[in-house]
């Protein structure tokens, strides 16, 4: 019987600064450590980030505590894909998140991007995500709509945080934006932790005032995986594993106050976001073993 099974990732890039209000921040031996002690299945390396690890420091600390990886590969003209194929390459990362700097108009030249993108990264022995992110060839909502018809296999690595604030999505439900979200999450292969409102891209959790965008984006994120298991073949032998990478980035994601210090413990609520991905993943992987009307594997 097939297995399908969540993986829990942490970002690299969401350690920094951490901890909370601490002395001094931990090393990268100590955010890899915490991420492994945790009970994360892997961690994702984000080459954009302000600390992003040498492939050849982190990597190491990858095996020693047998965690898996990912990496986000920002591609524009000044940073081709190959570098960060490389990269990938030298810490045994499985997946290639491509964020693509690029903003053709017209959604059919942005989807011979994305397919050379893809055949890049598989060619070189890794899967292939695009990813939704602000200020990339996904930036706007309605043209991602548009290219996913034109790429109706394309796997997405969906960071729904950026259309709300981006695009301004409006807080009570909205038809257009309801059926373009929906066919996004038709395409979601991958997942990504944060929440968002239309004014802020990264809010606190557990902030009374955040509740209906944390049910909202819980909604989503449930949704996606309930996509994700209709998605699959019924094929007894193929095991299918849905990556959650919990990504509440440092500043200035992470909303400061008049002393510049964080609102909220990010390592607190990174724990919060796992636990959140785990619960919603066994209740969709539950109904859809009552809707095949067997045991769920």
């Amino acid at each position: 019987m097939s297995r399908r099974t969540l993986s829990v990732f942490q970002s690299l890039w969401a350690m920094e600064g951490l901890p909370w209000r601490g002395a001094r921040a931990w090393s990268l031996d100590e955010r890899v450590t915490r991420i492994a002690e945790a009970g994360f299945s892997g961690v994702g390396l984000d080459l954009h980030a302000r600390e992003a690890p040498l492939a050849a420091d982190v990597a190491p600390l990858l095996r020693t505590f047998r965690l898996r990886s990912l990496v986000t590969a920002f591609v524009n003209e000044r940073t081709p894909l190959a570098t960060s194929l490389e990269y990938a390459q030298t810490v045994g990362a499985e997946l290639v998140v491509v964020c693509g700097q690029f903003f053709p108009d017209d959604p059919a030249e942005a989807a011979g991007l994305v397919r050379a993108w893809r055949e890049e990264t598989e060619a070189a022995g890794f899967a292939f995500h695009l990813e939704t992110h602000r200020y990339t060839l996904t930036d706007d909502l309605a043209f991602t709509d548009r290219l996913v018809r034109e790429l109706p296999d394309v796997p997405l690595s969906l960071d729904l945080s950026h259309y709300v604030v981006g695009n301004e999505l409006p807080d009570l439900p909205d038809d257009r934006v309801t059926d373009m979200i929906g066919r996004l999450l038709a395409h979601g292969s991958s997942l990504q932790g944060r929440v968002a409102t239309r004014e802020q891209v990264q809010v606190p959790l557990e902030f009374a005032q955040h509740r209906a965008q944390v049910d909202r984006f819980r909604g989503w994120w449930g949704d996606a995986m309930r996509c994700w298991h209709r998605s699959l073949p019924d094929d007894a032998d193929a095991d299918a594993d849905l990556v959650f990478l919990c990504e509440l980035g440092t500043t200035p994601y992470a909303i400061t106050g008049a002393d510049g210090t964080e609102l909220s413990d990010r390592w607190r609520e990174s724990l919060l976001l796992k636990t959140w991905a785990e619960e919603l993943f066994a209740t969709a992987q539950q109904e859809q073993g009552q809707g095949q009307g067997q045991e769920t594997p």
